[in-house]
This record gives C-alpha cells, structure tokens and sequence, in this order.
C-alpha cells in the first residue's frame, strides 16, 4: 500500500507518465474509435495502454464511496491522468488489445451513447477509488511521521519550540528537561481530525499515543490559543538518542 501505483517499475506504467507531456505538445495519438470521451494510445515494446486525462463528470460519475470527497480531493492532489487498461499488441489478430477494447466497448445506441460506445468500464471504479483514497492516507502518514522527527530533532538541538506548517493546519514539538526529567510538548493548531493527531503522536520512538496527556493551561513556552490543544510526555534518554540518530543535524525548514 506505500507503493502509489504510479511508481510501479512496468515499461507501460513507465510510458504513461510521459503522457501528459506529449499531449501538450500535440504529439499523443487519440484513439479514434472510443468517442465518448477523449483515450489515448500507450505503447512501449509489445504493451498497448490506453489512458484519458478524468473530468469533473468522470470524478463523480458512479461514485458511491462514505469518502467521496476524499477521493475527490485524492485525485486532484495528485494527478487527473488514468491508465484505463492494458494489453499486448497482436497485429491483425482479434485478439488485438486495440481491436478487443474496441469490441468490449461496444453499446446499445441512446441518445447519450449515439457512437455506440460506451467506455465507462475503463474508468475508476470503485476498489480503484478506494486504492487512491488508501494511498493518500499512507501518504499523509507517513509525511506526519516524518515532519514529527524532524520537529523533535531541531527541538531536542534548540531547546527551542518547532513548528511546522501545512496548508490548514500547524504543529509544534518542544523538548525540555525539568527537575531532571526529560518531556516532550505537542502543540497542534487547527488539527480536529483524531486519525491524524493520533499519527502525529505515536511518531516518536518510545512514545505511544497513550503516553500523551492534555495540558490545559499550557507548558514551558507553550500557552494554548483559540483552536490549538498541548499535550506532553516524558522522553527518555534512550528516546531522545533514537530520534538523534534518526534525523542528522539540518538548518533547512520543515
């Protein structure tokens, strides 16, 4: 599931990501014959793909998902293009993948479909929508997980507070001891989904999320403003070297 499905090392996956390049400069090939919508031609070796770049309407068209927005929101954070099937090359054959797309796409003739073909099968359907949807959250994930220790290692070098911030909401990590104990405080600004705090806050080696607990009033550098919440947590030496040894020193943002 952390292998986004655009990555996969196949030639033809590999040939697609060209695609959109090629179609802004007029050289990607149209496949004339599915006119319901726009489908161009992949080719690389004996492999023949067949991909479009989804619209709005294709977005939404069949999407009964609880997290419809999600994928929604997946898809244009990441890219629009679709790879809607693959095949071989058999020239003159039936079994052409070209000729058997063709074949497969045939319809009934309405007034939405006067062509007679029908490609909606190779669109997104609904195990694709949740793979995207799934892939996002491995994603964000694993960005969270990331940006904690890299906040927590700037802290524990500092001792000063770190913050980090995303399109809708911020984090900070500060690190201090007291009375001979090591703690670490998490201030989230703006962050109401638990999944994501829970990510955020099982990021650190040697603290789970159980250890966390709430600070009302604030703690060390930290005082709670409108929509933020602090939590801290002791940190063990053996933590602190852990995270240490994990992010080498860097003077870059987060």
């Amino acid at each position: 599931m952390d292998a986004p499905l655009h990555l996969l090392a196949h030639e033809l996956v590999e040939e697609a990501q060209s695609l959109p390049a090629r179609m802004l400069a007029g050289r990607a090939t149209r496949i004339g014959v599915l006119k319901d919508r726009v489908w161009f031609k992949v080719k690389r070796g004996r492999w023949r793909g067949v991909a479009t770049r989804l619209t709005d309407a294709d977005l939404h068209e069949n999407a009964r998902l609880d997290d419809a927005a999600g994928w929604t929101r997946s898809v244009n954070e990441s890219s629009r293009w679709w790879l809607g099937a693959a095949g071989w090359r058999e020239d003159g054959a039936r079994r052409d993948f070209y000729t058997r797309i063709e074949s497969e796409c045939r319809c009934v003739w309405s007034e939405a479909k006067k062509d007679r073909i029908n490609t909606d099968s190779l669109l997104p359907q609904e195990w694709d929508r949740r793979r995207i949807i799934a892939e996002r959250a491995v994603a964000e994930q694993r960005a969270y997980r990331t940006v904690m220790m890299q906040c927590a290692a700037r802290s524990l070098r500092s001792g000063k507070i770190v913050m980090a911030h995303f399109d809708a909401f911020a984090m900070g990590v500060l690190i201090r001891a007291d009375r001979g104990e090591q703690f670490v405080a998490f201030i989230a600004r703006q962050v109401y989904d638990p999944k994501r705090l829970a990510v955020m806050m099982s990021a650190l080696p040697g603290v789970s999320g159980d250890d966390w607990g709430p600070e009302p009033a604030g703690i060390a550098d930290l005082a709670p403003g409108p929509g933020e919440v602090v939590w801290s947590a002791v940190l063990t030496p053996e933590a602190a070297n852990a995270i240490l040894d994990a992010v080498p020193w860097s003077d870059e943002p987060v």
